[in-house]
């Protein structure tokens, strides 16, 4: 009889688990990466500045107590280094993704991590394509070079629903308009 009586609280638990985790929302936040270095203007692939570390300490202070489940980058020096500081407190290893695919990252940030959180570290010609793929409307339709302070913010409802909020971090440096704006869209149909 007890023994029966645990599987039938066993399972009830599991399934609560469940079902629970597929109510829930999921967020993925997204960054471009930190400032560069631009000594050598021919360099594809080059190191943060010693601004660009400070503010990648300073995104790893604001999501430390975030819950973030995963953080994806790309493959160069600027955004792995922008994504290192809070890797390295969470004991996350940074996932790579492909930088010329936009909407494959979307879809597998938002699959895998459901119920969850995520971190997208990209680039100025990289995060909006991906902010839409997510069926979010933006404020703007691109970044500019001097845009490096944008945390953007992508809550995604058990129905599909994506809300974008887009908020600063560390020291002002941007010159595209992103004061605490707030776009809500559609359901996603991935």
């Amino acid at each position: 009889m007890v023994n029966k009586t645990l599987i039938i609280l066993f399972f009830t638990a599991f399934t609560l688990s469940k079902f629970n985790a597929l109510a829930q929302s999921t967020t993925i936040y997204l960054v471009r990466h930190a400032e560069k270095l631009t000594v050598n203007p021919a360099e594809r692939d080059p190191n943060l500045s010693d601004k660009g570390f400070q503010r990648a300490a300073d995104l790893a202070k604001v999501l430390q107590k975030k819950k973030i489940n995963t953080i994806y980058s790309t493959n160069y020096k600027r955004t792995l280094a922008t994504a290192m500081p809070l890797a390295t407190y969470l004991q996350l290893a940074p996932v790579i993704y492909n930088v010329k695919d936009p909407s494959t990252i979307a879809i597998k940030a938002s699959q895998d991590n459901k119920g969850k959180t995520a971190l997208i570290v990209g680039h100025s010609n990289t995060l909006i394509p991906v902010i839409k793929a997510l069926n979010c409307s933006v404020p703007f339709e691109g970044l500019t070079d001097d845009d490096y302070d944008m945390l953007f913010k992508v809550v995604i409802d058990e129905n599909g629903k994506a809300n974008l909020t887009v908020t600063n971090y560390g020291e002002v440096h941007h010159t595209t308009d992103s004061k605490n704006k707030k776009v809500m869209t559609a359901p996603i149909m991935n």
